[in-house]
């Protein structure tokens, strides 16, 4: 790591909450979103010239299977901390996918959907339900709600039915994740679930957000407590109604973008512990664990550097590392390297840190809230 990089991370863990505890939480973003379908489609696409290779997730993300959740799973219940608790991974879950079929054959007049468990029953033949549900009951996962789905629907749907050609190309793949110009002026994909930009479509993103709460509490069987934005993009009055439906603790990057109908994104920085007007806790992510972006990197020992200046500060470490990592569909090659290189950063964090204790974000949530 180059200096000005460490004298960054300095500064970013200077303010907010301390705790004398060795502290570690991973947070996993986009479990449960289907990407890219497989290769072929990844083919198919490139052959339609829509350029699928320019971004990695296209190339390498796609809806993880039960062997990947497995893989991931047994690399995790290898691992103790001080109290004998495994490493737990924050599944940041999108609780449901476009249903493609019925959105098409009603002529893109309403958003239809598969949640969770469906999606994998419709694309890979097996619901996984078990899968989630064994390893939620060993302290593996604990899932948290990211969105409904990680797509701004409501933009999707008026460029499909305005007959946008690269958005229409790609729906006849079962993709929205493509890179296009879209009608919105400051929107080049579909991707930011909660990014607004007048009152109907607000009313529209703030609809499904509270269906989506509903939902997950409906597929998990408790209310989730924390939220992460997709692409980091939420208001205040998103906030707001957060709240009313318990969720207590924001996750996110050093940055929210907060949409501005008139002048785009406006930036607002955050730290670990601040609260806002709700009483709502905000948790800063202040560790890279991100083997995609660079696999030839030594990622192990920059987390490694990432870590040790969190606990320097007395910040827990809150680790971002996201689904795309994990997910073997597209390049099997590709999740075990990733899944290689968290073996080793584990068995290098239990040994540099004997005393560590592995939270998840409620945890650690709940925590900052009573101290």
């Amino acid at each position: 790591m180059n200096l000005p990089s460490v004298l960054k991370n300095h500064l970013f863990n200077i303010p907010g909450w301390r705790t004398n505890r060795k502290i570690v939480v991973f947070e996993s973003d986009d479990w449960g979103a289907i990407r890219t379908r497989d290769k072929a489609t990844f083919t198919a696409l490139q052959k339609a010239g829509l350029s699928p290779e320019q971004s990695k997730y296209d190339s390498l993300d796609a809806l993880e299977r039960k062997e990947d959740l497995e893989a991931l799973f047994q690399i995790l219940s290898g691992f103790k901390d001080k109290n004998s608790k495994p490493p737990i991974f924050t599944f940041n879950t999108i609780l449901t996918n476009p249903d493609f079929q019925k959105i098409g054959e009603l002529e893109f007049e309403n958003y239809y959907y598969r949640d969770l468990f469906e999606s994998y029953q419709y694309w890979y033949g097996e619901s996984n339900r078990l899968v989630w549900s064994r390893a939620i009951d060993e302290n593996l996962i604990y899932p948290q709600f990211h969105a409904r789905e990680h797509l701004n629907a409501w933009l999707w749907l008026q460029d499909l039915k305005a007959g946008n050609k690269p958005t229409l190309t790609a729906f006849e793949h079962d993709f929205f994740g493509l890179k296009t110009k879209t009608s919105s002026k400051n929107k080049n994909n579909y991707l930011a679930t909660y990014h607004y930009e007048n009152p109907e479509e607000k009313k529209f993103v703030f609809n499904t957000l509270k269906d989506g709460l509903n939902l997950f509490e409906s597929i998990f069987g408790f209310k989730s407590r924390s939220f992460i934005a997709s692409n980091y993009i939420w208001s205040h009055e998103l906030e707001e109604v957060l709240k009313e439906f318990g969720v207590k603790f924001i996750q996110g990057q050093r940055v929210q973008l907060i949409p501005n109908p008139k002048f785009g994104l406006h930036k607002k920085y955050h730290y670990t512990g601040q609260r806002n007007r709700n009483g709502q806790i905000y948790m800063v992510r202040n560790v890279l664990f991100e083997p995609y972006l660079d696999q030839d990197k030594d990622w192990g020992n920059h987390a490694l550097g990432q870590i040790n200046n969190a606990f320097f500060w007395g910040k827990p470490a809150i680790i971002s590392t996201h689904r795309i990592n994990y997910s073997g569909q597209m390049d099997a090659d590709h999740r075990d390297k990733s899944l290689k290189k968290l073996n080793n950063l584990l068995k290098s964090i239990i040994k540099k840190w004997p005393e560590v204790e592995f939270l998840s974000s409620g945890q650690l949530g709940n925590l900052m809230d009573n101290t």
